[in-house]
């Protein structure tokens, strides 16, 4: 179970890898590029945090993402001294036909699960995830 723990881990750094190549950004613009689409736009303090990086070294990264095409900084709408991270337009759609077929995927070998098998198999994750956040601490 270790083993296959191990290796579903080395096939999802790979695919982040494939994915940092296929759309040009480093794994660190993946991150921030991850939390933008998911989260929306956002301040690039808040980016920091949620990366746990410092805001010199988001910045760097919030840099090249803008030089790449793949965000923009926008005037806070509330806060004429911050700014706004937005994800490009094409992102989404660039991003979605390299994740998706991953995504519907892991939907259908999930829905080829009996019930029982599927509360089996999300208490097993559950329990592997807070072995993870045991690791981490808070």
């Amino acid at each position: 179970m270790r083993d296959l723990l191990r290796t579903l881990t080395l096939r999802q750094q790979r695919f982040e890898r494939h994915l940092s190549k296929q759309l040009s950004v480093d794994q660190s613009g993946l991150a921030v590029m991850d939390h933008l689409v998911t989260v929306g736009p956002t301040t690039p303090t808040e980016l920091a945090r949620r990366l746990e990086a410092s805001t010199a070294a988001t910045t760097l990264v919030i840099d090249r993402l803008v030089a790449g095409g793949h965000a923009s900084r926008q005037p806070h709408p509330t806060d004429r001294r911050k700014v706004i991270v937005t994800p490009a337009e094409n992102w989404g759609g660039a991003a979605h036909q390299y994740v998706s077929p991953l995504i519907d995927g892991m939907s259908t070998t999930a829905e080829n699960l009996t019930p029982r098998e599927q509360a089996t198999v999300r208490a097993f994750l559950h329990q592997i995830i807070a072995v993870y956040d045991e690791a981490t601490g808070p």
